[in-house]
């Protein structure tokens, strides 16, 4: 199954963001993550995640690292929302949460493949359904065998993000 990155933007419920690459590369932020922010675009808010703008963008140094805050992880019913970071002058996109050791983790390789996570998850339900194959177990299966084909290292984290969402399917939840 081929995923083309710029299909997310079907899935896209708010506005885009309007970023300026000199700007981009000038806070910091890597050649590919800002060609991403700018040529298929982000959204101001994405399912639980919300972008900043560049004028909200926030330089910080967690663990002796110097990050850029480009927004955060807010499920519903959360009163400290988790960031969301780029490391300056790298494409690793980072969050935090106060469950997880150490606190800020690695979330993907990239902002380009953070949202083809999301298209994978979207299109491969879609298709699984359509061809009336689809039990969640099957779905957690195949999700997880894309996803460490195309980002290893976030799926390396028993206790990150994208190990968790996937064992939510494998248990049903």
């Amino acid at each position: 199954m081929d995923f083309d990155i710029r299909e997310i933007r079907e899935y896209y419920e708010s506005e885009v963001r309007d970023y300026d690459y000199d700007e981009l590369l000038s806070l910091g932020i890597s050649h590919d993550n800002a060609q991403f922010m700018v040529g298929i675009g982000v959204p101001e808010e994405f399912n639980d995640f919300v972008f900043y703008g560049t004028d909200t963008f926030k330089k910080t140094f967690i663990e002796d690292i110097q990050f850029i805050n480009i927004g955060h992880y807010a499920c519903f019913g959360m009163r400290n929302p988790d960031g969301l970071y780029l490391k300056e002058g790298s494409d690793e996109l980072f969050t935090t949460s106060s469950f997880h050791r150490p606190q800020i983790y690695l979330l993907n390789k990239n902002l380009k493949t953070f949202f083809l996570f999301h298209l994978i998850r979207n299109e491969l339900a879609m298709k699984m359904r359509q061809e009336g194959e689809y039990s969640s177990q099957k779905y957690a299966r195949e999700l997880r065998k894309l996803y460490e084909q195309l980002d290893p290292v976030a799926m390396k984290d028993v206790e990150g993000y994208w190990s968790h969402l996937i064992e939510d399917y494998e248990t049903g939840l």
